[in-house]
């Protein structure tokens, strides 16, 4: 992976992308407070919310950082860095759905888009996930 910028400067670039606490995943935390998830636990592949009590994780994917089909537009800039980069998100994404499935989770992605665009369409797929209580 080729870079116009040192690894220095690279990080430095980097650490100033929010990973934590973004306005995408606070905005969802709100819609399902009532869900009784946890938001960014410690569960293998990070994902945003989970419920370790129910087995199931979910990841909020921003259309860049993972490739959205629909909104994913490849950077011009330094493109082959980006390619490999994103690439790679991905792929890890995948690895983290296989393990955790094998682990014995439920495992829910939604793009960014669907959130903004229909949140309540998400939280139905998210309750009908979650067993009935007798």
């Amino acid at each position: 992976m080729s870079d116009t910028f040192s690894k220095k400067e690279r990080s430095k670039i980097m650490s100033k992308i929010k990973s934590k606490n973004t306005s995408l995943e606070l905005n969802f935390k709100k819609l399902i407070k009532k869900l009784k998830f946890e938001y960014q636990p410690k569960v293998f592949g990070k994902p945003d919310f989970a419920s370790k009590k129910l087995k199931i994780a979910i990841f909020i994917d921003s259309c860049f950082w993972h490739k959205c089909p629909k909104h994913f537009r490849k950077p011009s800039a330094n493109s082959s860095y980006w390619t490999q980069k994103i690439n790679r998100n991905v792929e890890r994404a995948k690895e983290v759905n296989n393990y955790l499935k094998k682990q014995g989770w439920k495992v829910l992605r939604f793009w960014e888009h669907d959130l903004k665009d229909n949140p309540k369409k998400i939280i139905t797929k998210i309750q009908k996930i979650i067993p009935k209580r007798d």
